[in-house]
């Protein structure tokens, strides 16, 4: 009972934590306040980026890391290589390793993906979004972003990270390496939330309040048009207009986040894997012509992904 009750403080903690990185916004009415000094390039944004590394490993590595391991489909319940799910024939593949069904950076990410379908497609892309966890919670992922279940799979106990050797999160040597002690896997969140093995978290987070005059980012009021009830935070995109258009203002961001949290909470349970240890593991994201990668980035930490404008260059040159 002692260690069960240790577990549920550690979490309770944790999930406290994230809600005030993301949301001390929920009491605060955006339009309340004076609009603060937005970065410049070369602000919080840009660092971030320039810190991220991306790399290029040679042709075919990644594919052949990824052979042989399997994943589930969402939308068939069929168990198969990875690697057949996407184009081999010469076409191109955006191939997303998301982390668990219930982290927000793969809410995120999702959404901006969602956004940047029609334009893949029309490309000629096949995009695949592989997730940590079960089935359902995968299908409770789909349902709440929009996201059609033909392009999931979940991979339960994270065998892609594995295999590529993507960052495990702070406190773990390998995406297979099991709890080091009995303290709760949200012990080891705890620290990344506040950026402790999971460089440029605080950067990002406060980037979505500050905004951004030099981005415009048109995936943000289209979650907010889906979204809209009229009650905050579930806003109509409209009223970040008294800030000015054309650019990502400020709380805009941090609004969507807000939401995400919301929505992440309230199903938690359902959402992360059986494996508590996962909750910590990161993710990446690849661009496969046929068999060769010719595009690689491995997240750096809780929200910190590959930038979208990278991903839907390589995806579509």
């Amino acid at each position: 009972m002692a260690c069960t009750g240790k577990a549920s403080t550690w979490r309770s903690s944790a999930l406290m934590l994230l809600a005030l990185c993301v949301s001390c916004d929920a009491f605060l009415s955006p339009l309340s306040l004076r609009p603060p000094t937005l970065p410049k390039r070369g602000g919080i944004a840009d660092s971030a980026r320039r810190a991220t590394p991306v790399s290029k490993l040679r042709m075919g590595a990644e594919y052949d890391l990824l052979s042989g391991v399997d994943v589930v489909s969402v939308a068939s319940g069929e168990s198969m290589p990875v690697t057949k799910a996407w184009n081999k024939n010469g076409g191109k593949s955006l191939v997303v390793l998301l982390t668990h069904w219930g982290d927000l950076t793969c809410w995120e990410y999702a959404q901006k993906l969602r956004y940047s379908l029609p334009e893949l497609q029309e490309k000629g892309v096949q995009v695949t979004l592989v997730g940590i966890g079960g089935q359902e919670a995968a299908k409770e992922f789909a349902e709440s972003n929009g996201i059609p279940t033909t392009m999931l799979y979940t991979d339960s106990n994270a065998a892609c990270a594995g295999a590529l050797g993507l960052s495990p999160g702070f406190g773990r040597d390998t995406p297979q390496q099991p709890q080091a002690n009995d303290a709760s896997p949200y012990l080891r969140l705890l620290p990344m939330l506040l950026g402790v093995g999971s460089p440029g978290t605080l950067g990002r987070v406060i980037y979505g309040y500050f905004g951004d005059r030099s981005s415009n980012p048109k995936w943000i009021p289209e979650q907010l048009k889906r979204t809209q009830t009229g009650r905050f935070p579930y806003v109509d995109p409209a009223t970040f207009d008294a800030l000015g258009d054309g650019y990502l203002r400020p709380f805009e961001l941090a609004t969507v986040r807000l939401q995400n949290m919301i929505s992440v909470l309230s199903r938690w349970e359902q959402l992360i894997p059986d494996n508590k240890d996962l909750i910590v593991q990161q993710g990446g994201t690849l661009v496969f012509d046929g068999e060769d990668c010719t595009y690689r980035y491995d997240d750096k930490g809780i929200l910190v992904y590959a930038p979208l404008e990278e991903v839907l260059a390589a995806a579509t040159a």
